[in-house]
């Protein structure tokens, strides 16, 4: 990839603006906003970029990542057999109208991840850039994840404001894709060490990446690699951490 590149990471409340050239990262923001309607929003959006001169460049190419928790991967005979409407409604219930599920293939993994995205997002930022390419945060991550150094075990956290995205693979293969609320790390370790346990992959040698995302804090990655030093079962993970993973994995899908 070449030329000037605009990674968006966006929750209801708060955007991250990385900016790429050549692949490196040249320059990032992060703002909060608020709005109760899709127009308060949009006018709110509006105001951030008109703010930031960051956001004026010509970009060749712009990529958004939508982080929320409501995201479920299925595989492609499933899909090819039901509506993603339906498929949404049976993992999370009827919390959403049906134009505002979505879907991205994921071919690495012959699997769709089905999601909610809220038409406003993709009004604003189609209007504003009409080649953008938008897709759900876990989208992202799983490629990301399965372009490198996927054979041994790795384990990776995404945090974000109130919730955490963990991806366990092994062998290039996806052994586990879901979404938890925390409140502390302690929070974080517990699921962590649960799902390893569940499938007997705890005391194994590998890596876990603990990654913070728009909306939560770097002492809260601090805090999970002390605790997870002081447990006996991760002595053979290594542990890394990228602040740009996610704005970085969005380039693999221009």
């Amino acid at each position: 990839m070449t030329g000037l590149h605009l990674a968006a990471e966006i929750t209801i409340s708060n955007v991250r603006f990385v900016t790429f050239r050549n692949g490196t990262v040249v320059q990032a923001i992060q703002e909060t906003y608020s709005g109760k309607t899709d127009i308060e929003i949009k006018h709110a959006l509006s105001a951030i970029f008109q703010e930031n001169a960051l956001l004026q460049d010509d970009f060749e190419e712009v990529t958004v990542a939508w982080c929320e928790d409501k995201s479920s991967l299925v595989p492609n005979s499933i899909f090819n057999e039901s509506k993603p409407s339906d498929i949404f409604k049976l993992c999370f219930g009827n919390t959403s109208e049906n134009d505002e599920i979505d879907y991205n293939r994921i071919s690495e993994l012959s699997a769709i991840n089905v999601y909610h995205v809220p038409n406003w997002l993709k009004a604003f930022f189609v209007m504003r850039f009409p080649r953008v390419i938008i897709q759900h945060a876990g989208t992202h991550i799983i490629r990301k994840i399965l372009s490198e150094n996927a054979f041994q075990l790795k384990a990776t956290v995404v945090c974000f404001e109130n919730y955490f995205q963990l991806t366990i693979v092994k062998h290039n293969a996806l052994e586990f894709y879901s979404s938890f609320n925390y409140q502390n790390a302690d929070d974080v370790i517990y699921q962590l060490s649960f799902a390893l346990q569940q499938k007997e992959l705890l005391n194994e040698k590998g890596s876990i990446e603990l990654i913070t995302s728009i909306g939560s804090e770097s002492s809260l990655i601090e805090e999970i690699e002390r605790g997870l030093q002081k447990i006996g079962d991760f002595k053979q993970m290594n542990i890394r951490s990228d602040k740009y993973y996610l704005s970085k994995s969005q380039l693999l899908c221009v």
